[in-house]
Protein backbone atom coordinates (compact mmCIF):
# COMPACT_ATOMS: atom_id res chain seq x y z
CA UNK A 1 0.00 0.00 0.00
CA UNK A 2 1.12 2.91 -1.04
CA UNK A 3 2.66 5.48 2.02
CA UNK A 4 -0.52 8.40 2.70
CA UNK A 5 2.13 11.09 2.80
CA UNK A 6 2.87 10.59 -0.41
CA UNK A 7 -1.16 10.50 -1.52
CA UNK A 8 -1.07 13.64 0.01
CA UNK A 9 1.84 14.91 -2.13
CA UNK A 10 0.94 15.39 -5.76
CA UNK A 11 -2.30 17.19 -4.40
CA UNK A 12 0.30 19.67 -2.49
CA UNK A 13 2.54 20.32 -5.09
CA UNK A 14 -0.79 21.34 -7.35
CA UNK A 15 -2.07 23.37 -4.30
CA UNK A 16 1.18 24.85 -3.83
CA UNK A 17 0.81 26.53 -7.56
CA UNK A 18 -2.31 27.81 -6.99
CA UNK A 19 -1.89 29.67 -3.49
CA UNK A 20 -3.20 32.24 -2.43
CA UNK A 21 -6.69 31.13 -2.82
CA UNK A 22 -9.96 31.87 -0.90
CA UNK A 23 -11.68 29.51 1.35
CA UNK A 24 -14.36 29.73 4.27
CA UNK A 25 -13.63 27.66 7.40
CA UNK A 26 -16.45 24.84 8.20
CA UNK A 27 -18.46 25.54 11.93
CA UNK A 28 -15.70 23.65 13.75
CA UNK A 29 -12.89 25.72 12.73
CA UNK A 30 -15.07 28.93 13.26
CA UNK A 31 -15.87 27.47 16.63
CA UNK A 32 -12.01 27.11 17.25
CA UNK A 33 -10.83 30.25 15.81
CA UNK A 34 -13.19 32.19 18.33
CA UNK A 35 -11.41 31.05 20.96
CA UNK A 36 -8.66 32.51 20.08
CA UNK A 37 -10.80 35.57 20.02
CA UNK A 38 -11.46 36.11 16.43
CA UNK A 39 -14.25 37.57 14.93
CA UNK A 40 -14.76 34.87 12.37
CA UNK A 41 -18.55 33.37 11.05
CA UNK A 42 -19.49 30.69 8.55
CA UNK A 43 -19.38 33.70 5.73
CA UNK A 44 -15.57 34.87 6.33
CA UNK A 45 -13.06 34.49 3.36
CA UNK A 46 -9.40 33.48 4.57
CA UNK A 47 -6.88 33.56 2.42
CA UNK A 48 -4.90 29.88 2.07
CA UNK A 49 -1.35 31.25 1.78
CA UNK A 50 0.75 28.04 1.90
CA UNK A 51 0.11 24.26 2.00
CA UNK A 52 1.78 21.71 3.90
CA UNK A 53 1.64 17.95 3.68
CA UNK A 54 1.79 16.08 6.85
CA UNK A 55 1.00 12.70 6.21
CA UNK A 56 -1.61 10.68 8.24
CA UNK A 57 -1.02 13.05 11.05
CA UNK A 58 -3.00 15.97 10.19
CA UNK A 59 -3.02 15.10 6.57
CA UNK A 60 -2.71 18.55 4.38
CA UNK A 61 -2.34 21.91 6.42
CA UNK A 62 -3.03 25.25 4.97
CA UNK A 63 -1.54 28.31 6.05
CA UNK A 64 -4.56 30.98 6.77
CA UNK A 65 -4.56 34.18 6.71
CA UNK A 66 -8.27 36.99 7.42
CA UNK A 67 -7.64 40.79 6.98
CA UNK A 68 -4.17 41.04 8.34
CA UNK A 69 -5.07 38.83 11.77
CA UNK A 70 -2.20 36.76 12.64
CA UNK A 71 -1.48 33.40 10.24
CA UNK A 72 -3.00 30.20 11.42
CA UNK A 73 -2.81 26.59 10.02
CA UNK A 74 -5.99 24.20 9.58
CA UNK A 75 -6.57 20.94 7.97
CA UNK A 76 -7.76 21.17 4.35
CA UNK A 77 -10.61 19.49 5.44
CA UNK A 78 -11.85 22.16 7.53
CA UNK A 79 -12.35 24.45 4.99
CA UNK A 80 -15.09 25.18 2.14
CA UNK A 81 -13.59 25.52 -1.37
CA UNK A 82 -15.60 27.57 -4.26
CA UNK A 83 -16.24 25.14 -7.05
CA UNK A 84 -14.70 27.63 -9.83
CA UNK A 85 -11.43 26.65 -7.90
CA UNK A 86 -9.06 24.82 -10.49
CA UNK A 87 -8.83 22.27 -8.14
CA UNK A 88 -11.97 21.92 -6.73
CA UNK A 89 -12.62 18.33 -7.52
CA UNK A 90 -9.26 16.86 -6.12
CA UNK A 91 -10.08 18.83 -3.28
CA UNK A 92 -13.38 17.11 -2.20
CA UNK A 93 -12.11 13.82 -3.20
CA UNK A 94 -9.08 14.54 -0.54
CA UNK A 95 -11.71 15.91 1.76
CA UNK A 96 -13.88 13.25 1.90
CA UNK A 97 -11.24 10.13 1.91
CA UNK A 98 -9.82 12.02 4.61
CA UNK A 99 -12.48 12.47 6.87
CA UNK A 100 -13.48 8.49 6.22
CA UNK A 101 -9.99 8.12 6.82
CA UNK A 102 -9.97 9.58 10.13
CA UNK A 103 -13.61 8.07 11.10
CA UNK A 104 -12.11 4.88 11.06
CA UNK A 105 -9.12 5.10 12.80
CA UNK A 106 -10.96 7.06 15.46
Amino acid sequence: MEDIKEQYEDLTRQLKHVVPFTAFPIRELVQELRTQNLTITLKTELTVVDVFNSGDISGILCTIEHEGDKTLACGLTHLIISGKMPLYKQIIDYQKKRIKRLKKLN
